[in-house]
Order: C-alpha cells, then sequence, then structure tokens
C-alpha cells in the first residue's frame, strides 16, 4: 500500500489527479536561483562535489539552525537527497542487522520501511498527539530490551503534529546517556510551524547522542530531493556511508538552494506559506466538523496533516480499495504501525488549498465511512 500511494503521488493530496495550477510565491525565485547556479557550472561539471556537500549551503543551515537554539558549524552538516536518506544513513551508522530500535507509535511509516528494510527490531513506545513519545513507557522499555536506537519527531510529528515538551526532551537526553542510546531526530517538520518554530532537540545535545535529520521537501518542494543530517559522533562514519552510497550531490542544485536562503527568498517563502498551511488547516477542520460521524481530529500548528480517529467498527485499511474506486487516495492509520494498532484512524493532510474537487472529495469520503 505504501509503494502504491506513493506511486500515485498521493502522500498528501486525496485527489492527485486534480493537481493544483497554483504556484507558490517564492518558488520562482527558488528556480531562477537553481537556473543561475546551472549557468555557473561551465567550469565545473565535470567535478564531483565534496563528501559532505556545498560549503556554502552547509554554512547557510548552520545560520539557520542557530535561530533555532542550536549553534551549529557548517561542518556539522552532511547534505543528502533528502530526508529518507539522512535517516537510512543514520540507522546504518549506529546499527547492525537484528538490533532493536524504538520508534514512535503512531509514527512514520517510511522509517517502519526502513527498519524493515535493514533487518532492524521494532519496539512501539505509544506517542500522544499532543506531546508525542511516552517517556515513562521508553524508560520502562528501556529495562526490558537492549535498545540501540530512538527515531524521534520533536516538531510536529508525523501523523499527529505533536510537540514535544522541553521538559520530556531533557528526560529523553538523559535516558539516552544512561542507555548509550543514539537518538535519531527526524526533523522534517520543524520549519512549518506557523505559532512558532520549536527549538530542534539537537539544540540541548551536550553528549552528541542525537543525528539530526531534515530536509527541504516538505516545507519548500517535494521535488527538490535536497537534505541533510548531523551525525554527533557518528557524522564521519555517516559521511563515508554516503560517500559509498551516493558519491556526490548536484552541485548547482545546491548552490541554487544556498543562494535562495542567502537572498531572503527562503524565509520570505516560508511566512506566506505557514499562513496558507494554517488557512488550510482551519478548513479542513470546519469540513470534518461536518461530517457524520462522531470522530476525534488533531489540530497541530505546524507540519501539513491531521490525525483524524474515527469510530471503532470502521476500518481504513478495507476502506482503502472502496476509495479508489471513487477517485480518492487515502492513508489508511494502519501504515503508521506494525502491530496492527490505528485502523480506525487516518491521516489527512492540508497540504494543498481545499478546492471544490476537493471539498467533495472529502464529502465522498465522509460518504463511505459512515
Amino acid at each position: 500500500m505504501f509503494q502504491d500511494i506513493m506511486t500515485r503521488s498521493a502522500a498528501f493530496d486525496l485527489l492527485p489527479d486534480h493537481r493544483s495550477e497554483v504556484t507558490l510565491p517564492g518558488i520562482v525565485q527558488l528556480n531562477r536561483s537553481i537556473g543561475r547556479a546551472l549557468r555557473r557550472q561551465s567550469a565545473s561539471f565535470q567535478y564531483y562535489d565534496e563528501p559532505a556537500g556545498d560549503p556554502e549551503l552547509r554554512s547557510q543551515l548552520a545560520l539557520r539552525s542557530a535561530r533555532r537554539g542550536w549553534a551549529a558549524d557548517a561542518d556539522q552538516f552532511c547534505i543528502t537527497s533528502g530526508c529518507q536518506q539522512s535517516l537510512f544513513l543514520a540507522l546504518m551508522a549506529v546499527c547492525k542487522r537484528g538490533d532493536v530500535v524504538a520508534v514512535e507509535a503512531p509514527g512514520f511509516y517510511g522509517v517502519l520501511q526502513l527498519l524493515e528494510q535493514l533487518q532492524l527490531k521494532v519496539v512501539e513506545i505509544p506517542a500522544s498527539p499532543n506531546s508525542g513519545m511516552d517517556i515513562q513507557t521508553l524508560e520502562e522499555t528501556l529495562q526490558t530490551w537492549d535498545v540501540k536506537a530512538c527515531v524521534v519527531s520533536p516538531a510536529f510529528a508525523t501523523p499527529t503534529g505533536a510537540v514535544m515538551p522541553h521538559e520530556t526532551r531533557v528526560r529523553l537526553l538523559a535516558l539516552a546517556d544512561q542507555h548509550q542510546l543514539a537518538i535519531i531526530e527526524d526533523d522534517i517538520y520543524g520549519d512549518s510551524g506557523w505559532l512558532n518554530v520549536p527549538d530542534t532537540l539537537k539544540a540541548i545535545d551536550e553528549s552528541d547522542r542525537v543525528i539530526h535529520c531534515s530536509s527541504f521537501s516538505k516545507v519548500l518542494s517535494r521535488d527538490l530531493r535536497l537534505g541533510w543530517v548531523s551525525g554527533g559522533r557518528w557524522h564521519q562514519q555517516i559521511v563515508q556511508l554516503k560517500l559509498t552510497s551516493q558519491l556526490a550531490s548536484s552541485r548547482f542544485l545546491q548552490q541554487g538552494v544556498a543562494d535562495f536562503i542567502a537572498e531572503g527568498g527562503y524565509s520570505s517563502f516560508l511566512r506566506r506559506y505557514r499562513q496558507s498551511l494554517r488557512q488550510q488547516r482551519d478548513h479542513l477542520l470546519t469540513l470534518l466538523g461536518d461530517w457524520p460521524v462522531p470522530l476525534r481530529a488533531t489540530a497541530p500548528n505546524g507540519g501539513l496533516a491531521l490525525w483524524v480517529e474515527l469510530p471503532p467498527e470502521v476500518d481504513t485499511l478495507s476502506l482503502y480499495a472502496e476509495t479508489l474506486k471513487e477517485g480518492i487516495v487515502i492513508t489508511p492509520g494502519s501504515l503508521f504501525s506494525v502491530s496492527g494498532k490505528f485502523s480506525n484512524c487516518l491521516r489527512i493532510s492540508f497540504a494543498h488549498p481545499w478546492n471544490g474537487a476537493r471539498i467533495a472529495a472529502l464529502h465522498r469520503l465522509s460518504e463511505l465511512v459512515s
């Protein structure tokens, strides 16, 4: 099902065949920056980028990280082809086949796919829709299982949009020191917050146990495929893994994005985009309020989606094939766990404007659910 959803390009759209023709403010400027960088490649197009990535882009990432409480250095970053690759490299660096990894439940299905591919074992830790991973349960789990790594999303976790409180973050890092854990921070939604942008978990990491992973794909462009990882004590190993698995990144793409950030285009884009996301979230909540079945929906202040809990008798996994016949692609809750839980839940995205076609699709979905 995961592959089918991605094949249909439907991870964040109920109606991927009815794509919006709207160009977000700032994307034209981004394309111009990338175009200029491409035209500058006349002397270097036959040379590889350095393994860690373009120094200017890494410097811009360091400057932006300071705004979120983390005084990073450019040398602490390695450019990747997206957050999924960053997570892959992080897991490769800290785990071997058969190791146990703790994850949030519900949590990102892409991480579950990586863990399966790497033949790692999963222990799920319940996560609150408001505050994220239950640290008390994690502490109890660590007394039973030899856990090597813990994957968390402290800022606007998918699928719930939860934000981990500061006190919980401090406890998490204390447990990491106590149990020799690697903490893999999936921070892909961090920049999306419209009320505030939470500090990174890396900002309070005094033991270099946090591997910070992120990308531009969720807030700038899914098609950009440009991410980064800061590996803490495992950083050099991660750079070596990137070298052997990818060799190098696209130099002109990195330089174009670096220029876009340096010229203020990214900050300007984020201000407009965050407001659009907020309006689209509010619109979705209003539409869900008209559904004929009782439900509970999260109302995050960042991210791209809501987590919707429907009556227990609803099986969204079985509903998937039925909605496809209507041209509607849903994301069932079962994808966000290996335990078979959340079968009555849905992740519904507000990444796109609620035009007439999407409103009609959402209304039809409510009829199929009821």
